[in-house]
């Protein structure tokens, strides 16, 4: 057979596969008569041209879907996807609901299986979880306080530095290189000293939100991650120069657990109190091929990545909304210099006994959204039931949170940042009599004279950490440093909180434009800035 006779071949071959797969996706699929737009149960190349070629803009379209076909669609060849809030409970449930696996297929967005965040397996996720867990509780965050509490008081010297000079801080940058050193003080027994960094360090910014747009690359195409570790560091560092930092990185973490598997003596467990997550792991009961220094070094870094993007994105979006309303940062300033005349430095737990920080944290989460992209789960025995749908077992079902968060049938006004939506209504009847008192001007907005739904009701509404087997590991980590960094930062001045005002930053910083699998504004977005005055 010739070369032409056998491209010929091919490509007919290739064409007849093609249709084939076509028909059966259209047809023959176990989810062939969920509605959804033909070409996206088609092909995956649908998903693409949004994520990737319009850079992650599926979320939006999938958004807009859903006022065509309904409530539940098929976005894929294999995924449904729902916008119902009242049903998110029902796909993200805890183990002892039933078994819950990752789509293999999303799985891939990480660059790894070998973490936890990426275990699609679910007893192999339930035995990785299982050994991190009791470093990140909340009892275990409350006795290593004093770490977070370190990298916040680095953080305002720092902001304090700046007061009177005139100089632009970016809070977005801050914030980011705060995140990474509270994760690797907290979590790793070394603060990575991003937060000494004159400038705060933009490129750390940069890197962490250009690993997070190639995500829908990795999860088009799996091999893409592989294939860039065979390529040697310079070349890769050719291309994308900031990437240096995430091999530097990477070997001080690999030296690290190295370096402790030398001196770990497991008959002298400290599983109690271990020094760090390394230790931790290395007294679990995990095999021993779960402790290679290559799959924890993974871990460490997607811990890394997981625990720096996402709070230090939540803080720049509570700094935004709060510098940006003056009647919220009196009312917010009042409380705490009560707080602080009681407790000169006062705790984490003193913190969340605040009505109005406790309100602008929730607010700022809600808003913040946790991750912008869709968590598909798979429930591998068991058929779900959505209204008259049966969805069969081993089907992919996601929802998306910043659907929920800003469901206007839950949220009123959902878009605007208002923390009253979280108060007691006694308690913020009485905060909005004390404002209109103490201001002449005393005209009251839209959304004053408003009956929130009770906040007890819309709590469980709030999903930035996602719920069930597979939430947010780091969520009272996440909530220890919002609480402290906000408490601190925005405390009066004579409590050692600082004057920061805006600077050249709008509502259009905030908006969220692209779906990188975390939240991000528009590509090219300088982030908060403020003056420090």
């Amino acid at each position: 057979m010739g070369p032409l006779a056998l491209f010929l071949l091919t490509g007919t071959l290739s064409s007849l596969y093609c249709l084939v797969l076509i028909l059966y996706r259209l047809f023959l699929s176990p989810i062939s008569q969920f509605p959804g737009p033909k070409l996206a149960a088609s092909t995956f190349w649908y998903e693409f041209y949004y994520d990737v070629y319009l850079q992650g803009r599926y979320t939006w379209k999938i958004k807009e879907l859903h006022g065509k076909y309904g409530s539940i669609i098929r976005i894929n060849p294999e995924e449904l996807h729902i916008d119902d809030s009242t049903f998110y409970d029902q796909i993200y449930v805890n183990s002892s609901k039933r078994r819950t696996e990752k789509w293999h297929w999303s799985a891939k967005m990480f660059g790894t299986t070998t973490a936890a965040v990426g275990t699609i397996d679910h007893d192999l996720h339930r035995m990785r979880r299982a050994a991190l867990n009791p470093y990140f509780s909340q009892a275990s965050v409350g006795r290593l306080e004093s770490t977070i509490l370190s990298n916040v008081e680095t953080l305002i010297a720092r902001l304090r530095s700046f007061a009177g000079t005139g100089k632009a801080v970016n809070l977005s940058d801050a914030f980011t290189c705060l995140s990474a050193d509270v994760i690797g003080s907290y979590a790793f027994g070394k603060s990575y000293g991003f937060l000494q960094h004159e400038d705060f360090m933009p490129r750390w910014r940069i890197l962490m939100m250009d690993l997070s747009r190639s995500t829908h690359l990795m999860k088009q195409f799996g091999w893409l991650y592989k294939a860039s570790t065979t390529i040697p560091e310079c070349i890769v560092a050719l291309i994308h120069p900031l990437t240096r930092e995430l091999f530097k990185l990477r070997r001080s973490i690999s030296r690290q657990i190295k370096n402790i598997k030398i001196d770990h003596k497991p008959d002298n467990k400290a599983t109690n109190n271990p020094q760090t997550v390394f230790h931790g792991l290395l007294d679990s009961t995990l095999p021993p091929h779960e402790l290679s220094t290559e799959r924890l070094t993974e871990e460490a870094l997607t811990i890394i990545g997981a625990g720096t993007v996402t709070t230090a994105h939540t803080l720049a979006v509570i700094f935004y909304h709060v510098l940006s309303n003056p009647q919220i940062l009196s009312s917010l300033r009042k409380e705490l210099h009560e707080i602080h005349l009681q407790h000169p430095k006062p705790t984490w737990n003193q913190l969340t006994q605040l009505p109005n920080l406790n309100a602008i944290i929730n607010e700022g989460l809600r808003l913040s959204f946790g991750v912008s992209h869709r968590l598909q789960r798979v429930s591998p025995d068991t058929p779900l039931q959505y209204q008259d749908w049966t969805i069969p077992p081993g089907t992919p079902v996601s929802q998306t949170q910043m659907f929920i968060m800003t469901d206007p049938a839950i949220f009123s006004f959902p878009n605007d940042f208002l923390p009253q939506r979280w108060l007691d209504p006694n308690e913020y009847n009485q905060h909005d009599n004390n404002n209109n008192n103490n201001n002449n001007n005393s005209n009251k907005d839209e959304h004053t004279a408003m009956a929130f739904p009770d906040p007890k009701e819309t709590k469980k509404y709030l999903v930035p950490f996602s719920r069930g087997s597979r939430s947010c590991l780091g969520i009272n980590l996440a909530y220890a440093e919002l609480f402290l960094t906000v408490g601190m930062l925005l405390a009066p001045v004579e409590f050692g909180g600082l004057e920061l005002r805006l600077f050249e930053t709008g509502p259009e910083e905030m908006e969220i434009e692209h779906d990188f699998f975390n939240p991000s504004p528009k590509v090219g977005s300088k982030g908060v800035r403020v003056i420090v005055l």
